[in-house]
This record gives C-alpha cells, sequence and structure tokens, in this order.
C-alpha cells in the first residue's frame, strides 16, 4: 500500500481535470506531474459517496 510521500510506479489513469465540458477528462501517467507534488485520489466510479466535482470544490478551500 502507498502513503504519504511514496512515488507512484509507472501507470497510466483516466483522470477528471476539469469541471468544464470540453476537457473533463484526460489520460495521466507516471511523468505527466514530474519534480511537482500531484495528488491522486482513487476510487470506485459507481455506488460512491463522493464525486470529483465535490473534490474540486474543496480543493481551494483547502489552499491547494
Amino acid at each position: 500500500m502507498l502513503t504519504v510521500s511514496d512515488r507512484l510506479p509507472e501507470h497510466g489513469l483516466a483522470a477528471c481535470v476539469s469541471l468544464g465540458a470540453n476537457n473533463a477528462s484526460r489520460t495521466i501517467n507516471h511523468t505527466s506531474h514530474e519534480g511537482t507534488w500531484c495528488v491522486v485520489f482513487v476510487g470506485p466510479m459507481d455506488f460512491t459517496s463522493i464525486s470529483p466535482t465535490e473534490i474540486a470544490d474543496e480543493t481551494p478551500a483547502a489552499g491547494v
């Protein structure tokens, strides 16, 4: 299991990167944010109590 400050292994993930309809998602990989910090929320798509829009709403409130 990975924890805070661990590096992700090589990967390719579908990501919600915007709330806009034109650029709502894209594929990111292990080099997309190289040299910077990146927070990745991973969870099942269906039957969850939190959505990407809720995460996006809370991000500015947290100062991120």
